[in-house]
């Protein structure tokens, strides 16, 4: 049962709940629906409670109201803000994290939203943008706050034994959409050895790995560069925990890109451990799931 426009394949499909995070979810997502051509599908879904009674498992109308005057209330501003922009909305009945993985299918992207910024407000992640990011069949760009530097790089952290293409196709693909460079990150500390097996030999062999997983993804960074030539791209190897340093990268960028290969059914929420810390540390994030087939129309 919903209220429904239908959104076409290929669209920017934004999570609204009429929270206060749903300004920066909406207009991040029109930007984001502005550079790729395509329209914005507001989505509000009301949880199917049960209610005071064990058998009362219809939502009271006044949940489905206020649906409709947190989309209504969207899509005016957005036609103010954006006059040019093809918005549409749709208010379900249906488990949140469950009707986003559904418009996933044919979205091109999924924008949900997060309270707070920091290791203590990012334990409260909600478990709709978790369930989402993790199940999702498109990216998914989490905002928690607006980008510090909005004509920033985009960031994306690799790993050069698991560089997928389809995280690398969507960072350079925002950085042009965006018309800046891009930054790719490769962060691992050193293994710290016991006392008892330090030795100079083992350094030079940890040495050697570190410098051929270096040149490893200068090796990519430098292929995907010639189907993205007009996309500046600088690389940097950092000896430090993953989500440290690139939740200090994010911190100069438009945008972080991560990929995530973890995926199940909704009860179980698993985001790879580096996905689901820049998800609490960084403001906005883009998760794109490995080995999903591309939405309609992208």
């Amino acid at each position: 049962m919903s209220d429904e426009e239908r959104f076409p394949d290929g669209a920017v499909v934004a999570g609204v709940d009429g929270s206060e995070k749903d300004l920066r979810v909406v207009d991040w997502a029109a930007a984001e629906a502005g550079r790729r051509g395509t329209g914005l599908h507001l989505l509000y879904a009301v949880p199917m409670y049960t209610g005071p009674s064990y058998y009362d498992v219809m939502p009271p109308k006044e949940l489905l109201d206020a649906g409709r005057r947190i989309t209504r209330a969207g899509v005016d501003h957005l036609r103010a803000a954006h006059p040019e922009l093809a918005v549409t909305s749709e208010v379900l009945r249906a488990d949140p994290a469950s009707a986003l993985v559904q418009a996933s299918e044919r979205a091109a992207l999924v924008v949900v939203g997060a309270r707070g910024l920091g290791r203590i407000a990012g334990r409260v992640l909600g478990s709709v943008s978790q369930k989402v990011a993790a199940h999702a069949h498109s990216p998914v760009v989490t905002v928690r706050d607006l980008a510090a530097v909005p004509d920033g790089p985009v960031v994306v952290g690799v790993d050069p034994d698991h560089i997928a293409p389809e995280v690398m196709r969507f960072a350079f693909a925002e950085a042009q959409q965006r018309g800046v460079g891009l930054r790719v990150v490769h962060a691992g500390a050193r293994a710290q050895l016991r006392p008892e097996l330090q030795d100079p030999r083992i350094d030079v062999l940890l040495d050697g790995v570190a410098e051929n997983r270096a040149t490893e993804v200068q090796r990519v960074a430098d292929e995907w560069s010639e189907r993205y030539p007009d996309v500046p791209v600088d690389v940097r190897i950092v000896r430090r925990h993953p989500v440290e340093a690139l939740a200090e990268a994010a911190a100069g960028a438009s945008l972080l890109v991560v990929g995530s290969r973890t995926r199940g059914g909704l009860a179980n929420v698993r985001l790879g451990s580096v996905s689901r810390g820049v998800l609490h540390e960084a403001p906005v994030v883009a998760v794109v799931g490995v080995g999903h087939e591309p939405a309609k129309g992208t």
